[in-house]
């Protein structure tokens, strides 16, 4: 009978170290259940939108809001406008109320209804019909003027050239003038020059004075809330800007 002395080597593995291999899978899946999550964390970081915007469908992007609908910084989803407001472009981050002489009662609407001819409110987001009541002619513009301001987006105004902007100014003048039926001298500034707009930031506007006796407020609201008068608008300024008018968009008119 032979006897040897045992080493290390010949006794059985600890518990520990014969849990070690497993131990290593563990740490492994450990890790990357949390790469994962940090990856998804990520993700959801990288898809919060700006205003005017909303997931995609898999939430990896945002959209802009289409027409009739807007969204707040942060928002996951757009939201139509309410009755009483409306939304020209695609990408709001608001709505707009409908203006005079108009009224909606339908959610997600990009125009307002005008007041049948005939009636008229001095309200702004009006939801219902029945806020416009019966005026005669001029009885609806009691004081022969209105106001008129346009909403614009892309224009950039303060950054093109001093010539660019008077030029620009007549153009607007011109328009308005055309589109209401009175001479340009009858277009005034908010400092009340004559054959003058205002143009602060995105937004053009201007007080109309000598309205023709018996002018119809429906039919005013008709010539300057319809898509002819945007497109007249987007011509002049595209003759005064060239290519630099290509991001430019009418909004609300009011």
């Amino acid at each position: 009978l032979k006897y040897r002395s045992v080493s290390s080597l010949d006794r059985p593995p600890s518990p520990e170290v014969a849990m070690a291999p497993l131990a290593a899978r563990l740490a492994l899946l450990v890790g990357a259940a949390s790469l994962r999550s940090s990856m998804a964390s990520l993700r959801v970081v990288q898809s919060v939108c700006p205003a005017g915007s909303g997931q995609t469908s898999d939430a990896a992007g945002c959209r802009n809001c289409p027409a009739g609908s807007w969204s707040a910084e942060g928002s996951a989803e757009c939201s139509l406008c309410e009755p009483g407001t409306y939304s020209v472009w695609t990408g709001a981050g608001t709505c707009v109320a409908c203006p005079v002489g108009t009224w909606t009662d339908e959610p997600g609407t990009r125009a307002c209804k005008l007041c049948p001819a005939g009636k008229w409110t001095n309200t702004t987001r009006s939801t219902l019909e029945s806020t416009c009541e019966s005026c005669v002619g001029g009885s609806c513009l009691p004081y022969r003027s209105a106001r008129v301001t346009v909403d614009m987006q892309g224009l950039f105004y303060e950054e093109l050239q001093p010539t660019e902007q008077a030029a620009l100014r007549d153009a607007f003048v011109r328009d308005i003038a055309a589109a209401v039926g009175v001479q340009a001298s009858s277009v005034q500034d908010w400092l009340g020059v004559s054959s003058a707009v205002t143009i602060d930031g995105d937004s053009v506007s201007a007080f109309v004075l000598d309205l023709a006796a018996g002018t119809s407020a429906h039919d005013l609201a008709k010539s300057t809330y319809g898509e002819a008068f945007r497109q007249t608008l987007l011509s002049s300024a595209a003759a005064v800007l060239g290519s630099l008018h290509e991001t430019l968009s009418v909004g609300a008119i009011a």
